[in-house]
């Protein structure tokens, strides 16, 4: 692993860029000053429009509309890049911040190079700003080098991405030294990142390592992210086959969710609870503790359905579908085929309807699945739910088709994040999908095997969660 990068000096802005003090002797303003007055009330409302389009790009970027968080993404960059070129000492570091969203929307959408190069162009900025002022902008510097890496390890390149993550870790120790209790949740999400992508190329020993030492800094005013941290140790503890202590840890990231939705109205802190639930079952399931896997994932279900009685929107956001396509493996899993097939019908009516593929092949191949194991019984729970005859698809009877894989081998490649949504194996390097002609995503290409094709369901079933 590299040293950290030295930072390199940047000369000062030329006198025209610099920022002069302003007396604040009471008098009345001048012609001049009013029009600097005019011209600053114009720049606060193009900052304020920057953070509008960026909160917009945040909220599409969450429920899974990466396609459409990239416009109003772009334009905050190209708002606050205007300003930072009239004043970069007053708004450079909103368009860092700015940049680092775009990085994120992109990748989320699957566009790894591109934001690779946005989260490069937002390091250099901050580099930049760190060598004028290294105590005010360092920390940026620290955020900006972490969101890096996770895009450099997101395009596969790990040896750049270890790097960075490294320096990252460096500059977040030393802002932890000065500033204990400002900056240690800083250094253990960094450390987090830093274990998840050391796992993926791995160096398993030292990823749990770090996950130690990120989970001793926080404290349970830091709940959110100890959860996270715990539950992300907890699904590389199953990978390497410690699977009691795996349970144990997902056991106490599930605790703390739930102490933090008992003083919270029903909102993200019940999404989070219901993305963790998920993640224990599934490692309860994978455990062989089928009963207690099922009714981990109940209450994940009961907690989604909650919320989209409240919010019907909320029934289009992708991590509601993986939610019920869980729930069906799972149920699978504990020998109850029939039973899972109201949930799979959800989980593939909506992903069918949010172009979701891997949830769509995921709730196909169950189905086929459980109607291998109880087919009388899962058509006529088939009817029940959606009012339709079974499709001849889920027979399985089609050529060139190979057996289903096994509950968990669907998403063994698309592990639940911590949004409930699937985020990539922290075991395996992540690596953009592979280029295809034609055909949808199946689960078998999800496990990494080799394509299936599948024909597509001849109409989206309609379901309790539709809106």
């Amino acid at each position: 692993m590299s040293a950290s990068k030295e930072v390199v000096a940047v000369p000062p802005h030329p006198a025209s860029q610099q920022r002069i003090p302003v007396e604040t002797e009471a008098r009345l303003p001048s012609e001049g000053e009013g029009s600097r007055a005019t011209a600053a009330s114009v720049r606060g409302e193009e900052r304020d429009r920057a953070a509008v389009l960026a909160e917009r790009a945040r909220q599409l970027s969450r429920a899974g509309r990466h396609a459409e968080a990239s416009a109003p993404a772009r334009a905050a960059v190209r708002v606050l890049g205007d300003l930072a070129e009239e004043d970069p000492a007053e708004y450079a570091p909103a368009l860092v911040d700015a940049l680092r969203a775009l990085a994120a929307v992109l990748a989320g959408g699957q566009r790894f190079a591109d934001a690779v190069k946005i989260a490069d162009h937002a390091t250099m900025r901050a580099r930049r700003l760190a060598a004028l002022d290294v105590q005010r902008h360092r920390p940026l510097l620290a955020a900006t080098l972490r969101d890096y890496g996770a895009r450099l390890g997101d395009a596969g390149d790990s040896d750049r991405a270890l790097a960075v993550l490294h320096e990252c870790v460096e500059a977040y120790r030393t802002l932890a030294a000065r500033a204990p209790e400002r900056h240690r949740t800083g250094l253990a999400d960094a450390l987090d990142e830093f274990a998840g992508r050391l796992a993926a190329t791995g160096q398993v020993d030292e990823a749990l390592g770090m996950f130690d030492e990120a989970a001793r800094l926080l404290t349970a005013a830091d709940a959110d992210v100890l959860a996270q941290v715990t539950m992300r140790q907890a699904n590389l503890l199953a990978r390497v086959g410690r699977v009691d202590e795996a349970v144990e840890r997902a056991g106490s990231a599930v605790a703390l969710r739930r102490a933090s939705t008992e003083t919270s109205t029903p909102g993200p802190a019940d999404d989070a609870l219901a993305a963790t639930l998920q993640g224990f079952g599934l490692l309860l399931s994978g455990a062989d503790r089928h009963d207690r896997a099922v009714e981990a994932l109940e209450e994940a279900v009961a907690l989604r359905a909650r919320r989209v009685r409240l919010d019907p929107v909320l029934a289009r956001r992708p991590e509601v579908a993986v939610t019920y396509a869980v729930y069906g493996l799972v149920l699978i899993a504990a020998d109850r085929p029939a039973d899972a097939v109201p949930p799979l019908a959800a989980a593939l009516g909506v992903g069918t309807a949010l172009d979701l593929p891997q949830v769509v092949e995921m709730a196909t191949d169950a189905l086929v699945r459980a109607h291998a194991a109880e087919p009388v019984a899962v058509r006529s729970r088939w009817r029940a739910a959606t009012g339709d005859d079974a499709p001849a698809w889920i027979t399985g009877r089609r050529s060139r088709e190979t057996p289903a894989p096994e509950p968990h081998a669907a998403v063994a490649a698309g592990r639940p994040a911590a949004d409930g949504t699937l985020a990539s194996d922290p075991a395996r390097p992540a690596r953009p999908p592979a280029a295809r002609a034609s055909g949808r995503l199946t689960a078998d290409r999800v496990a990494g095997e080799r394509a299936v094709r599948r024909p597509p369901p001849p109409r989206r079933p309609r379901t309790d969660i539709d809106v």
